[in-house]
């Protein structure tokens, strides 16, 4: 068996490249901040786009009277009684004259109107999908879901074929199906072609820069990145918004939100292969071109010596069986449902909570900006819980505070619904749920080795998305049983979730497995309830004679 020294060559020698010089630093910004701003913003657009604004019945006639729109909506259109007293949106009076005293109603003879405060024009305003055809836009947000889940299967592929060729392929993915939308628009099953080819790179996109960074960084540096990526996104959530109330009309929105992405095709010199990734596939050369790309930007040396030590040190390729190698073992099958079941609880508990929110009245697009501001702050309380007190026990602290939280709220609506502490506690619970993704974000992509990273990632983002689609249910037992039934089974959940990773080893401080066998055998020498381990200076145990 190779000496522990032997078995961390790669490491000693990103360490002399350089592993947290200032290509990390640059790429970290052009690919995990602004790359996933932009990329954010074009993945968010056909949500944004299918807004259905306030409407009614179009009723000719006003033009030869002197109403207001107002007066002439009391004329012609039925109220009805949906919570609270609103005009119908379906319906209009079956009148002859002004004088008639018919209430009859029937449906819409005319078409429709918009609301034109905010939106100028929304894909279901330009296409009428609405009363009759108001599924239209729900089974696209179905459409766009089932799409991500099969993307997810795209970037699996990233450990067979390599980051980069997955990533510039899911840029010109994202690009065709947008653009496909803007040309489809009529056709409503080229449009669900098309917004399922887009919603294909959902994930690829922000995962391949994640993994590339974290497999050329520093181990103090892995917690940073992807709260490099998550301040990227919550600029995204909040900047797409904004352009739409600029701009007002969809077509140009989707335009501008998309196209960006293609100039990241031409960054060449700083979107990489993983050296690390292609030292697992035994592709010395390639990777030590890699690694004296790095070194180059970071001042320092490369000689030949490295293809001499890693071809000598790093084991031959290992066969790659998909998902299936993430139970390859009884210990690694432990890990990868664990992590799984983590991801199955947190996308439930996400989903109920974002679909139990009443709907805002007042500007969308303000709503959509605090709604994503919100994000940022637990992801920086994330970010220094996951360094300060370790993955795990800032996962298991977080999912214990959420279900203390959701017991709170459901005992307060089993009495008296008091609003104010319902919807603080949901924020709260939005807020907390933040640090737990940001937890079981950095978990997985730590647990597994460099050939499995993106499989063991995707593995766990998908069976949770797969399970996420109860979460519309569950809400539903909220209006149909009891209120304080969504609140009962996220703290179910949550608990479920939290002890669920406890058992997973520790990955603050350790080094990174390489290979199946050191991802079987990681934190076997941990003890469930043990503390992180002090900070590794790698740079002590790098040999002279490496470079």
């Amino acid at each position: 068996m190779a000496s522990k020294s032997d078995e961390h060559v790669f490491d000693e020698v990103m360490v002399q490249v350089g592993d947290s010089g200032k290509f990390q630093k640059n790429y970290n910004i052009i690919f995990n901040l602004i790359f996933v701003a932009v990329a954010t913003m074009a993945s968010f657009n056909p949500i944004i786009s299918l807004a259905a604004p306030d409407h009614w019945c179009k009723v000719p006639g006003r033009e030869l009277t002197n109403f207001s729109i107002e007066e002439w909506k009391n004329f012609t259109i039925p109220w009805r009684n949906n919570g609270t007293y609103e005009f119908n949106q379906c319906k209009m009076y079956n009148r002859t004259n002004e004088t008639t005293d018919d209430f009859a109603t029937v449906e819409c003879l005319h078409g429709w109107e918009y609301d034109k405060t905010y939106y100028t024009e929304t894909i279901v305003t330009q296409e009428n999908w609405v009363c009759d055809k108001n599924m239209y836009a729900t089974n696209l947000l179905g459409f766009g879901k089932i799409g991500e889940i099969l993307g997810t299967l795209l970037s699996q592929l990233g450990d067979v074929y390599g980051r980069r060729p997955i990533f510039y392929g899911s840029i010109i993915i994202i690009v065709v199906g947008r653009i496909g939308l803007l040309l489809s628009s009529g056709v409503y099953l080229l449009f669900v072609i098309f917004l399922i080819i887009g919603s294909l790179s959902s994930m690829p996109l922000f995962q391949g820069p994640l993994v590339i960074s974290v497999e050329i960084s520093s181990v103090e540096d892995r917690a940073f990145i992807p709260l490099m990526q998550c301040i990227g996104w919550t600029a995204g959530l909040c900047l797409a918004p904004m352009l739409y109330w600029v701009l007002g009309e969809w077509k140009s929105f989707i335009l501008i939100t998309t196209l960006p992405l293609i100039l990241f095709l031409f960054v060449h010199k700083y979107m990489i292969e993983s050296p690390r990734w292609l030292a697992s596939k035994g592709q010395m050369k390639k990777c030590v071109t890699q690694l004296r790309k790095i070194a180059k930007i970071n001042n320092s040396t490369v000689t030949d010596k490295v293809l001499v030590s890693l071809s000598k040190e790093t084991p031959q390729p290992e066969k790659n069986f998909g998902v299936m190698s993430l139970f390859s073992s009884c210990r690694l099958a432990i890990k990868s449902t664990l992590v799984i079941t983590g991801w199955i609880c947190y996308m439930i508990i996400y989903f109920i909570l974002f679909l139990n929110v009443n709907n805002l009245k007042g500007n969308p697009f303000m709503n959509y900006f605090w709604q994503g501001l919100a994000e940022l702050p637990g992801y920086l309380l994330g970010k220094y819980l996951s360094d300060a007190i370790g993955r795990k026990y800032t996962k298991f602290t977080g999912c214990i505070a959420i279900a203390l939280i959701a017991v709170v709220a459901a005992y307060v609506l089993s009495f008296s619904g008091h609003v104010i502490i319902i919807s603080v506690c949901a924020i709260i619970m939005k807020f907390v749920s933040s640090v737990v993704f940001y937890a079981i974000n950095l978990q997985t992509l730590e647990i597994y080795p460099t050939c499995l990273r993106q499989t063991g990632y995707s593995m766990g983002f998908l069976v949770g998305s797969v399970f996420g689609i109860v979460a519309p249910y569950i809400t539903f037992l909220g209006t149909s049983v009891h209120q304080s039934l969504p609140y009962v089974i996220i703290a179910v959940l949550a608990v479920l979730g939290g002890f669920s990773g406890i058992f997973l080893p520790e990955t603050l401080n350790e080094k990174l497995p390489e290979t199946v066998a050191e991802a079987e055998q990681f934190g076997a020498d941990q003890k469930v309830w043990s503390r992180p381990r002090g900070k590794i200076l790698t740079h002590k145990t790098v040999p002279n004679d490496v470079i």
